[in-house]
């Protein structure tokens, strides 16, 4: 300021006290009015402030002193020291001010202050009341500025521009956590639902004895009625069943059935006598709808004319009431059918007549769904792999379900097996490659040849329980075995390659019907020929093999019936007495111990030189 008006004083640089300030004698006011011209001069004792709009002072005052050092301040107290009127006077000298605007501050000052002490006098004690009295202003504005920002919250919290959308957004958010919990319980209650299937499906399968290699298995049936709820099968079917007699499935039944009717394809080993053709047939007659025109949709290979007739004879019985087309590939259908203009659903073949009418009679097999090889390792073993293999590719239909069904399943003919199937499941029902616990099987001892003939007949004169099977190891030895018991009171009938057709059926149908009593054979019938009721089965030549054994031992306790089978062996056949002897300990029959002790041999297969069976000269 100029001269005249205020000055400001540095408090650390004055003389006495902080702060002085000289003054004209008289008023102060006047003085300034004059422009400073004064005659003598006295000195005012008066501590200069920095004031503010408004000054209270009825307590000491703190003034806040910036360094120039930064931030730090020092802070001093300061007490007024003069009276009332020459303090006004001499803080407003030099200054004009709006006496309207702060008319209210000029009031306050008139109505007068209450003197305050002197800075000499000042105590300690309320310097520390003063810091108490801040910490508890301190605490209760704090808790001011929390109330007023929980008051604030709940405002905000009671009152939204948004809220419309919150609450919908609240109740669609809360809507997805009650469908999430949905979803979860009802992945749960699936998820033990299907544990609970699957520890009934283990159940069954142990109770059964059913064993299965693949992903996925479906459960075995616990009855046909699960036919209709499980897969929705037509009540005609299981009128036919229960008319032809199936009250309960069989073990292979069971599990095959279920695996082909979801559309999984499978290889089956399963004692003989145990319902393989209706495992394989019965879903075939529930897929295929019948009358339906492009062409035939399910095959059926047998490795015998014998078994494909008795293939579709039980394919008819079961489809009675439908108008399902099934045909047998005979001689003259397969040389001179016209495949073109003949409506067919089911062929029933043997390989080489089935391929014969393709290359041929331009027999077409693209829409085939259902591919079955019954008797599959009798298909393999007999040099039918490149027939079968053309067959294969000639079912070309990229929805076709191909399946495997045989007595017994070597692991050759397995790993050949998949080399056609995709995704395949594996079946046995038992011990693999094993024969039926319901047959009581001996092993003779006969010396020679003609012990062998003379061991038949004492046989026969002990106990003849017709229908009674005997396997021959070829045509010409089943031919002599005939002269030899032709002349014996004896009702015998013979079966071979050389007979014609009509021959061999006649042949069987005689058995079946009771007509004749002994049946001579080859391995011809050793395949899938079911004659219900025969009882005994002799072995009077030695089997080739474990697997040969098993097949022609299981035309008899077929069904859930019991059978005997009788084996004769000589001195050529001791060498191969080993396999035949596990096979009959595995089904729980009992050998003498020195058969299973003798040495294994590497070839599984043997046909022994023998001698002729007839002991009558030519002459006679």
């Amino acid at each position: 300021m100029a001269e005249g008006g205020r000055q400001r004083a540095g408090g650390e640089n004055s003389g006495e006290g902080a702060g002085e300030t000289a003054w004209p004698e008289g008023n102060p006011s006047r003085a300034f009015a004059r422009g400073g011209r004064m005659g003598e001069k006295q000195t005012v004792r008066v501590r200069t402030v920095v004031y503010p709009r408004l000054v209270r002072w009825d307590r000491p005052r703190v003034l806040e002193e910036k360094g120039s050092g930064g931030r730090r301040s020092r802070r001093r107290r300061i007490q007024p020291t003069m009276e009332k009127g020459k303090l006004s006077s001499a803080l407003f000298a030099g200054t004009h001010f709006d006496r309207k605007r702060f008319s209210g501050d000029f009031a306050r000052f008139r109505k007068g202050v209450p003197p305050v002490p002197a800075l000499e006098a000042t105590p300690p004690a309320p310097e520390k009341k003063r810091k108490r009295k801040s910490k508890t202003n301190a605490k209760s504005k704090k808790k001011k500025r929390a109330d007023g920002a929980a008051s604030a919250s709940e405002v905000v919290e009671g009152f939204s521009v948004f809220k419309g959308v919150e609450a919908k957004d609240a109740a669609e958010d809360s809507e997805e956590v009650e469908v999430g919990k949905d979803v979860d319980e009802e992945f749960l209650r699936r998820r033990k639902e299907a544990e609970r299937e699957i520890e009934r499906a283990a159940i069954l399968r142990k109770r059964f004895d059913i064993h299965i290699s693949g992903l996925n298995v479906p459960a075995p049936l616990e009855s046909f009625e699960e036919l209709v709820s499980r897969y929705g099968c037509d009540s005609y079917l299981v009128g036919n069943l229960s008319k032809l007699g199936y009250q309960e499935p069989t073990p292979i039944q069971r599990q095959a059935i279920s695996i082909l009717l979801s559309g999984r394809e499978c290889f089956a080993c399963a004692p003989t006598g145990s319902g393989k053709t209706l495992a394989f047939l019965l879903p075939m007659l529930m897929k295929i709808k019948p009358g339906s025109k492009g062409g035939v949709k399910a095959v059926i290979l047998c490795p015998t004319r014998e078994l494909a007739a008795q293939t579709t004879r039980e394919c008819k019985k079961l489809a009675k009431g439908r108008k399902f087309s099934v045909k047998l590939m005979t001689k003259d259908l397969s040389q001179d059918g016209n495949f073109k203009d003949m409506h067919c659903d089911i062929v029933v073949s043997t390989p080489l007549r089935l391929d014969h009418a393709v290359k041929k009679r331009d027999l077409d097999l693209s829409r085939v769904e259902y591919l079955v090889l019954d008797e599959s390792d009798k298909l393999f073993e007999l040099g039918f792999v490149e027939v079968i293999d053309s067959i294969v590719k000639a079912c070309s239909s990229p929805s076709i379900i191909r399946s495997l069904f045989s007595a017994t399943l070597p692991e050759t003919i397995e790993a050949l097996a998949r080399t056609i199937m995709h995704d395949a499941v594996r079946v046995i029902v038992g011990r693999k490659n094993s024969a039926s616990s319901l047959i009581k099987q001996k092993l003779i001892f006969a010396g020679t040849e003609r012990g062998k003939l003379m061991a038949l007949r004492q046989s026969f004169a002990e106990s003849l329980n017709p229908p009674v099977l005997i396997f021959v190891q070829s045509k010409e030895r089943a031919k002599e075995l005939y002269k030899e018991l032709a002349f014996d009171d004896i009702r015998v009938d013979v079966i071979h390659g050389d007979l014609t057709e009509e021959q061999r059926q006649d042949a069987v149908d005689n058995l079946r019907a009771g007509k004749s009593w002994v049946l001579i054979a080859t391995e011809v019938l050793a395949r899938g020929m079911d004659f219900k009721g025969v009882n005994c089965v002799i072995n009077y030549d030695f089997p080739e093999s474990a697997s040969a054994y098993i097949h022609r031992i299981g035309r008899s306790g077929r069904a859930g019936r019991s059978g005997e089978a009788i084996t004769f062996f000589t001195e050529e056949d001791k060498p191969f007495l080993r396999n035949i002897a596990n096979v009959v300990v595995s089904s729980g029959c009992e050998v003498p111990s020195w058969m299973v002790a003798l040495p294994k041999l590497k070839s599984r297969k043997h046909r022994v030189d023998r001698e002729p069976i007839s002991v009558l000269s030519d002459e006679d």
